[in-house]
């Protein structure tokens, strides 16, 4: 099974760019679809646009340390984050690809330089050692642009359904972004196997946890908002994963890159 998920890892997230370099005149033989009509009008002669492939940048996961991923009863978000960052470090080295990221909070972050071992994981894991983001807070991708990246496939991991679209949408332009949602089953489904223990505080949380109708009314709420996020995720040129700890880290990504090969 390692193997199969780095061969599609590689197949899905690997490669090169194709980058445009500069024109030249057309000569016979040559495939008509890079034809540059409009130069050609302009210049009295057929001209092609050429083009030239570029190695990727590095393979980044971008952590977005927010309160709620911290929250006091439930660490199975830290859980399936910790999955993540294992899966996707590991998938990058063995597929030859250099790994590093960026942790974000609310006032500063922190640049991980990508190389090809495990030491960017290991330091990457530095993520509690400063107080989480704020839930109130919009989440942006604007600290991406200080560090002067060369184009990158870019993981960004969150528990965030409230994001800067404009960052999101500048950030797709050079680089490839893969947007990893987190959440909860409960989260999603006010279902939890320690049920009980929340029925003495349903009055705090505003739900009566025994009301199978207001849990069916919210789970397909919530189902309704994570398909409009993805939309508009995929309209700013996103990809985008769902994950809660009931669903394989691993046979989800497996199918997100046999999306990502068609």
């Amino acid at each position: 099974m390692n193997g199969l998920f780095a061969w599609n890892f590689k197949a899905a997230f690997a490669g090169k760019w194709i980058e445009f370099q500069d024109f030249r005149e057309y000569t016979s033989g040559d495939d008509a679809k890079y034809i540059d009509w409009l130069t050609s009008s302009r210049e009295g002669t057929v001209v092609m646009r050429r083009y030239r492939e570029e190695k990727q940048g590095d393979i980044l996961c971008v952590l977005d340390m927010t309160e709620s991923l911290y929250f006091e009863w439930n660490e199975v978000k830290m859980e399936v984050l910790n999955e993540v960052l294992e899966l996707v470090s590991t998938a990058s080295i063995g597929s030859g690809e250099s790994f590093g990221g960026i942790i974000i909070w609310d006032d500063s972050s922190e640049f991980i330089p990508a190389q090809k071992s495990m030491l960017a994981l290991y330091k990457l894991r530095k993520y509690k050692e400063v107080p989480p983001r704020s839930i109130k807070s919009v989440w942006t991708l604007k600290n991406l642009t200080k560090y002067n990246l060369k184009r990158s496939i870019v993981f960004v991991i969150s528990d965030s359904l409230h994001i800067d679209e404009q960052s999101f949408r500048l950030a797709a332009i050079k680089h490839d972004i893969v947007y990893v949602h987190i959440s909860s089953y409960f989260e999603n489904t006010l279902e939890w196997k320690w049920m009980s223990h929340l029925r003495g505080r349903s009055k705090s949380l505003a739900i009566d946890l025994d009301d199978e109708n207001i849990k069916k009314t919210y789970k397909a709420e919530r189902e309704n908002q994570l398909k409009n996020f993805s939309r508009r995720l995929k309209q700013l040129g996103v990809d985008s994963i769902f994950l809660d700890e009931k669903k394989s880290v691993f046979a989800e990504f497996l199918y997100l890159m046999k999306r990502r090969e068609r």
